[in-house]
């Protein structure tokens, strides 16, 4: 037998235990002896003529996306495949929580509500009449205080402390910010 008939025979083997391997999954063992097999093809081929051994580098080269390919295509309807590739299966309808019996869950957004409990930082509020789920974006508040919705995310309404404002003047008033900087004697940062 020549080197020829070696390097063919390997090569051939190689595909068939990459065959195998998409059916009976080994953990890479059998990808493992697939590769050595093609490089025992390409030794073999390359002591029967150089010109042979390029041409099944080239042949390794064409074949190997090839048979990926196939195996992308064949592995998912194969018994194994089937057991370890999970087809989703869609839901008749995308519920935020508990925020989509109140229509659109978007309908919530700069809605005023009060804490049922402290929330640590998530617990329940009341919007009206229906109590939701949601989390606190400023951290820990006290039972019984306002708060606003300013959005939704993961199926929880997010809120914030409401605070009203009734006045029309700035809080800044007699602070110290509402006056001129010159005023507050600060030395210039030029010097």
């Amino acid at each position: 037998m020549t080197f020829l008939a070696y390097a063919l025979g390997l090569f051939v083997l190689a595909l068939v235990i990459f065959v195998i391997d998409i059916m009976i999954p080994s953990g890479g063992v059998l990808i493992g002896v697939t590769g050595l097999l093609i490089l025992g093809s390409v030794y073999c081929a390359f002591l029967h003529s150089v010109t042979t051994g390029i041409w099944m580098v080239i042949a390794t080269c064409l074949s190997m996306p090839l048979m990926f390919w196939l195996f992308l295509e064949i592995w998912p309807r194969t018994p194994m495949g089937k057991r370890l590739i999970v087809e989703p299966t869609p839901a008749e309808e995308f519920v935020w929580s508990d925020a989509g019996e109140a229509g659109t869950p978007t309908s919530l957004l700069n809605t005023i509500g009060v804490t049922m409990c402290e929330m640590l930082p998530s617990g329940l509020v009341q919007i009206g009449n229906k109590t939701y789920e949601a989390f606190s974006e400023t951290g820990p508040i006290e039972e019984g205080v306002q708060v606003k919705v300013v959005r939704l995310d993961v199926g929880r309404l997010v809120v914030i402390p409401y605070r009203e404002s009734n006045s029309a003047t700035p809080k800044s008033v007699g602070s110290g910010l509402d006056r001129p900087a010159a005023d507050l004697n600060i030395d210039s940062l030029e010097g």
